[in-house]
């Protein structure tokens, strides 16, 4: 028995019961009760149809929206909380690169736990409060496994995400993956080439954001899966950055800085494709290992594969200039003026704090007292880069009053974009910081706003 004293979830129950239709919480949802966590998702299986289930729940008043009404699931909201309801299935096919499955429809909770993923999944509540559990899923939650609940050989030739989804509930969870599991995923790797983009996106995106990641991302190399959506990462392994052996390869160091960084998926993705090039720009000399110039090339290589993985044109340029500009920061030294840290902040613009992150995961020396020097150094450019931005806004040399009625002008986006063209040539050094003579700002925005000033 399983006591749920959720307000919504006995709502649900009551409705369908009401209505003559079973209905079971399933999923995640009853795993995530069983690891007594917070519900992040609930998801329903019913006997009822899509438009029973429409039927049903507006006759509640309850709002309802097509979540995929061809695939059994209808979506819904009660007080802001979105579930998802769906139809028993006893079959639930991924063909080609179609992100539709094949659907067929059965007509009871069992058929419908037999298709689920893994055993973990694999487990219902009915109204009773009665755990439905046909393939030991509780007894794998307390071992800490995962494995499917019938041959993975099947399973994976059904939906061949299932290959990553492993590796990210192992990435979420901590679990372990189970051996036969494990040696099919291997096996079946070569099947994400039949997987659109988008699905092995966000199922990636979701692994990189696990609280163990770290594991995840080793199993993902080892097993071989990585090789069939990014292959560029495998020559990382056992590429090694200095000629002595470094303590670790490349593609160890970058599991380290991926489990380093915050968990922002834009970071953990320009963590995990930062060092993608040093393969192919790697040169030896007489006492040193060197990769020059790696990471605008990596930014290039960065730009094919997140465009492979349909990842939108914001969030493609917002990594791939993370990438360029990863080394950057960890140039820095207590010698740069004032103005080399404006000039850095000013081309980091907005991703600045972005930029600092990577470059404080990217520093995973064996040597302690390297570590802590460069993070030291790090702290201090962030908090010179906040003190100087912070005098500059607080004592910039004009203001936007005094330029209105100098030239004239009403409030506008101009008055905004001349006050940022005299703070970037102050921050090259074109023009002074602390003149009190502003007919010298007046001419510069003569000359560069001649067209807008009708001059």
């Amino acid at each position: 028995m399983l006591k749920i004293e959720d307000r919504i979830i006995q709502s649900i129950f009551k409705i369908f019961s009401q209505a003559g239709k079973s209905i079971y919480l399933v999923g995640g949802s009853v795993r995530d009760l069983l690891m007594k966590k917070p519900l992040n998702d609930y998801d329903f299986a019913t006997s009822a149809t899509p438009p029973e289930i429409i039927r049903i729940l507006r006759n509640s008043k309850i709002k309802t929206y097509p979540v995929g009404i061809n695939f059994g699931t209808v979506g819904a909201f009660i007080d802001k909380v979105e579930l998802h309801i769906t139809t028993f299935r006893k079959k639930e096919i991924y063909r080609g690169f179609s992100r539709k499955p094949d659907v067929d429809f059965g007509t009871n909770i069992m058929e419908d736990l037999a298709r689920r993923d893994f055993t973990i999944n694999t487990i219902a509540v009915g109204a009773d409060s009665k755990i439905i559990d046909p393939f030991k899923g509780r007894e794998d939650l307390e071992r800490k496994i995962i494995r499917t609940p019938k041959d993975p050989d099947s399973a994976f030739e059904d939906d061949s995400l299932r290959i990553l989804r492993a590796l990210r509930f192992q990435s979420q969870l901590g679990f372990e993956i189970e051996k036969n599991t494990r040696i099919s995923l291997k096996k079946n790797a070569f099947r994400l080439l039949n997987l659109s983009g988008e699905r092995i996106r966000d199922e990636m995106t979701k692994l990189l954001l696990g609280d163990y990641a770290e594991e995840a991302l080793k199993n993902l190399m080892q097993e071989e899966v990585v090789n069939y959506f990014i292959p560029e990462l495998v020559p990382l392994k056992n590429l090694h950055q200095d000629s002595r052996l470094h303590h670790k390869d490349v593609w160890m160091h970058t599991v380290r800085v991926v489990n380093n960084c915050p968990l922002d998926g834009k970071i953990r993705w320009t963590a995990l494709l930062h060092d993608i090039a040093k393969p192919y720009v790697r040169t030896i000399d007489e006492k040193n290992v060197h990769f020059y110039r790696h990471e605008d090339l990596g930014a290039k290589m960065a730009w094919g594969i997140l465009s492979r993985l349909r990842f939108s044109n914001q969030d493609l340029k917002h990594i791939c200039f993370l990438v360029r500009k990863h080394m950057r920061a960890n140039l820095y030294t207590s010698l740069w003026t004032d103005t080399a840290v404006r000039r850095f902040a000013a081309k980091m613009g907005d991703k600045l704090s972005d930029v600092l992150s990577i470059s404080k995961a990217d520093i995973t020396s064996y040597k302690k007292e390297r570590v802590a020097k460069k993070l030291k150094e790090l702290s201090e450019l962030e908090e010179r880069c906040e003190e100087l931005i912070s005098a500059k806004e607080s004592k910039f040399p004009i203001t936007g009053d005094e330029l209105m009625d100098k030239f004239n002008l009403s409030p506008s986006r101009l008055i905004g974009k001349m006050k940022n063209k005299i703070l970037e040539a102050i921050t090259n050094e074109e023009l002074p910081d602390d003149s009190e003579n502003k007919e010298i700002y007046f001419e510069y925005i003569k000359k560069a706003f001649k067209k807008e000033l009708g001059i």
